[in-house]
């Protein structure tokens, strides 16, 4: 496996890997499947330039055997929090053949990483409630919850909650 920075040109990838995401895992996300399949090719373009440009925001892919089964992005603060200097941890999706292979933590790895490089203290996320493999996951990277929670934006009947970890 192999963990590495989105290239600028991946932005297809970029759109095809998201969309199966979405599908697999519709409540992991704050965006829809629908919503998204509608963006145009600029949007994907546009997204895969940022991830792959400049230290700002950035965008992870996990490949095994060249193939994408992994994706995380590291953003400068979380768009809900903007007094919260934190590095926020978004977009995270590992695909169903490579779970349980080190993949999701390896991602978080290399948005730690960033966000050390950045000088920050610590990393947040969100996570919905009931997504139990994914806490367990941010939970043996060191993440805890914060006590912070909200609805999912398409689904408000769903919880999400915020954790954090420390970088010292």
């Amino acid at each position: 496996m192999t963990i590495r920075r989105i290239r600028r040109d991946e932005g297809p990838s970029l759109r095809a890997f998201r969309l199966c995401a979405l599908a697999d895992a519709p409540m992991a996300f704050g965006s829809t499947l629908a919503g998204e399949a509608e963006f145009t090719d600029e949007v994907w373009r546009e997204r895969a330039e940022r991830g792959a440009s400049g230290d700002n925001r950035i965008t992870f892919v996990a490949e095994l055997d060249g193939r994408w089964v992994g994706i995380a992005t590291g953003l400068p603060n979380d768009p809900d929090a903007p007094d919260d200097p934190r590095p926020e941890l978004v977009g995270m999706f590992v695909d169903r053949d490579a779970r349980g292979r080190g993949v999701g933590a390896a991602l978080v790895d290399a948005v730690v990483d960033w966000a050390r490089a950045r000088r920050a203290r610590g990393l947040c996320l969100w996570v919905t409630a009931t997504n139990a493999r994914a806490i367990a996951l941010y939970e043996r990277c060191g993440f805890e919850p914060t006590g912070e929670r909200r609805p999912l934006a398409h689904s408000p009947a769903l919880e999400l909650f915020r954790m954090a970890r420390g970088l010292g």
